[in-house]
């Protein structure tokens, strides 16, 4: 199985970086959405990030543990790098050998206001 699938959130990264994670996206050979965020379709993400993706949606069960649903996911997924804007999520990626980059978008946008 090939590892060049790339994992995103919705909220907080592709909502606040849709450009750069199109193009980010299109290096990949997969990409999964991988979000808190129940309305994400898979047609409103592909339309966004202009390429086919899988969307894995985190059940309410699993909302209080999201960190390692979403680090299962991962593995399910066999993904090669996870954006994520909850440094749990990331925390919890890496601890399970998952290469994982935090984005900071609260901070994106107080740099746009000032501006």
């Amino acid at each position: 199985m090939t590892n060049d699938t790339l994992g995103l959130d919705w909220d907080g990264v592709i909502s606040h970086f849709p450009q750069e994670m199109a193009i980010l996206a299109a290096k990949f050979t997969n990409v999964v959405i991988i979000t808190l965020n129940n309305s994400v379709a898979p047609e409103k993400a592909e339309a966004v990030l202009k390429r086919p993706v899988s969307v894995e949606i985190c059940p309410d069960s699993e909302r209080d543990n999201h960190g390692v649903w979403k680090a299962i996911i991962c593995r399910k997924h066999n993904v090669a790098l996870i954006i994520d804007d909850d440094g749990f999520v990331v925390a919890e990626c890496r601890s399970m050998g998952i290469p994982a980059l935090a984005v900071n978008a609260m901070f994106f946008q107080t740099m746009l206001y000032e501006f």
